[in-house]
């Protein structure tokens, strides 16, 4: 979202608190009531996409993602140092090789490779039950982990048909916007044409002052650091 459109749902919010104060004044005004009734639900309505499309983050580690990660990781390494046990005192270099990992290496390279790699020492641990019992090496244990996996997996998926959903949220958001710039011109004219207390209609036009932001939060209108704040419909 660009930042001139944060500022202008900024301004909404502030009109609509406005208006709630100023009530007793317009609410004897049918049309006043009817198109604020309508600035609110539409605004209610960008808000639950914001909230949505904030809550699908497609690219990054969110946090949601790192919590099952790295439990993953911590799970698979201590397995791992329990499978070592075993190799270094039978001298299985073999399985040395294959089992014998930090925190890092567990989690080197793609997200994919490294739950691959996390499942592969599940599996190899699951083959052998009886000679890794004795270091506490359990099925219960190994099917928490294997859990934890299929948790990421679900995850990943989510994730992966976030990017379609989030491009049409925030289609549907821009055009929301665009509706409650119109509905707003159209209530500047009421508010000014059927309210005749002039302190509320100063407090209204008050909050309809948009300060546009560009690159580096500099004015909208350079030329000038002395102008006003410019309007945003």
């Amino acid at each position: 979202m660009k930042q001139s459109e944060s500022n202008f749902l900024s301004m909404v919010q502030s009109v609509l608190a406005v208006l709630k104060s100023d009530e007793s004044i317009w609410a004897g005004e049918p049309e006043i009531v009817s198109e604020v009734s309508d600035i609110k639900s539409e605004f209610d309505q960008v808000n639950e996409y914001l909230e949505h499309v904030s809550g699908l983050d497609p690219t990054g580690h969110t946090k949601s993602k790192n919590s099952v990660f790295d439990a993953i990781i911590k799970a698979t390494f201590k397995l791992c140092r329990r499978m070592c046990i075993y190799a270094r005192k039978q001298n299985d270099l073999t399985l040395l090789n294959f089992a014998d990992h930090s925190e890092n290496s567990l989690s080197a390279g793609t997200e994919k490779e490294a739950i691959n790699r996390c499942a592969a020492i599940v599996s190899k641990a699951q083959s052998l039950p009886d000679v890794f019992l004795p270091y506490k090496v359990t099925a219960d244990g190994l099917a928490e982990i294997l859990q934890l996996i299929e948790a990421y997996q679900q995850h990943v998926e989510t994730r992966s048909t976030v990017k379609t959903d989030k491009s049409v949220s925030i289609h549907d958001i821009s055009g929301q916007i665009g509706s409650l710039k119109d509905r707003l011109v159209l209530l500047d004219d009421m508010i000014e044409g059927l309210i005749e207390d002039e302190e509320m209609i100063a407090r209204y036009k008050l909050t309809r002052m948009v300060i546009n932001y560009g690159s580096g939060k500099t004015l909208k209108n350079k030329g000038d650091k002395n102008m006003p704040p410019q309007p945003e419909n």
